[in-house]
């Protein structure tokens, strides 16, 4: 019997998520009966297992599974098994006392296109949201509705008048995110400056990761920031009269017409203020009405 065991020494467990590129190094620790190491191999051609080390005179050898580059497009299931091999090293029945090993090969989430307005919302909320590994991360909860109040902000300023808020012009969510002094690091999409697209690409590449611990993690945070971008999940404005604003938390605030309305996963979100707010309301000519 041998066991699956991590580099760190930890057990591989009877399953593991892996997608297009991973690469995972395993160590096999046990010999078979017959006092050789035993031969694992992989029910799909989408999964290679790699040799490293295996030298019949040690407990262990070093393997490394491997999923080729080409294009997954839906969720394989593929089974490592451990053969018994002959003397001349070839593999010859399973050793029924080695568990098999289930591999998920998982196809990667694709951000909308980036020329839809879907496609912007998604990796600017990607940028503006704390990630899992981050400090002021909570939990995929708050970050949920930490990126619908951010879509509420950008709804809302449209629909009151993007000329209160220094983005005279903006017609649509994507003018408006690119509008001067809106979203750093958007105002020349769809290039995205050096500093928020290499977050982008690092969220996606964990999220990507079946052999990074918060694997999992990320790829909800990213499949929510593409549900929440396409709108599939709303939410409720949180605010009586409206969020219009965010900042990172404990930052300088965006003005004296807003008033802060909560911290959300260091954000800090702002409605304006009442005074402000009736300011834009239409004046009444009472005279007329006598």
């Amino acid at each position: 019997m041998a066991r699956l065991l991590r580099s760190n020494g930890a057990l591989v467990g009877a399953q593991v998520t892996l997608f297009p590129g991973n690469r995972l190094q395993l160590r096999v620790s046990g010999l078979g009966p017959n006092r050789k190491h035993l031969v694992l191999k992989s029910s799909d051609s989408a999964l290679r297992v790699v040799p490293l080390k295996v030298n019949d005179k040690n407990i262990e050898q070093v393997l490394r599974l491997e999923v080729q580059e080409h294009s997954i497009v839906c969720r394989r299931v593929v089974h490592v098994d451990a053969y018994v091999t002959d003397a001349q090293g070839r593999p010859q029945h399973k050793d029924i006392n080695t568990a098999r090993l289930t591999v998920e090969v998982a196809p990667k989430l694709v951000l909308p296109e980036s020329n839809t307005e879907a496609g912007i919302l998604a990796r600017m909320l990607i940028v503006e949201n704390a990630s899992p590994d981050h400090e002021k991360y909570v939990n995929q909860s708050e970050a949920r509705e930490s990126m619908q109040w951010m879509v509420h902000v950008l709804r809302n300023r449209l629909r009151l008048g993007p000329q209160h808020f220094a983005a005279r012009g903006a017609t649509d969510l994507t003018t408006l995110i690119k509008g001067k002094n809106q979203v750093e690091g958007f105002e020349n999409y769809p290039t995205i400056a050096a500093l928020q697209n290499q977050l982008i690409n690092r969220t996606l590449d964990i999220a990507h990761d079946g052999t990074h611990g918060r694997q999992k993690e990320y790829m909800v945070y990213v499949a929510t920031a593409i549900a929440v971008a396409r709108g599939e999940e709303i939410g409720a404005d949180p605010s009586p009269t409206g969020l219009y604003a965010w900042r990172t938390k404990d930052s300088r605030d965006p003005g004296q017409n807003f008033k802060k309305f909560q911290s959300k996963r260091g954000q800090d979100f702002y409605a304006l203020t009442d005074a402000f707010l009736s300011s834009l309301q239409p004046k009444v000519d009472l005279t007329r009405q006598r």
